[in-house]
């Protein structure tokens, strides 16, 4: 299965996200939207769901909510 463009999003903490996806799962497809007009150059940021809960994402989970806290 490919993903198209998706590796290209960012994941970042929940709310902070500039992209938004909407899955088909009938489908087993997906489109990701942009929450507003974004810049040239700006990162593209998207919170995956899964992060928070999946074991091969926990390292990835401390960076992105310890960084995230950081910057607050």
């Amino acid at each position: 299965m490919g993903s198209g463009c998706a590796p290209y999003y960012n994941t970042c903490k929940s709310g902070t996200a500039n992209t938004r996806m909407e899955r088909d799962f009938e489908n087993d497809t997906f489109v990701i939207y942009a929450n507003s007009d974004i810049e040239v150059g700006e990162e593209l940021l998207h919170t995956y769901i899964s992060l928070e809960w999946r074991t091969c994402f926990s390292e990835l989970n401390e960076i992105v909510n310890n960084v995230e806290e950081k910057k607050e």
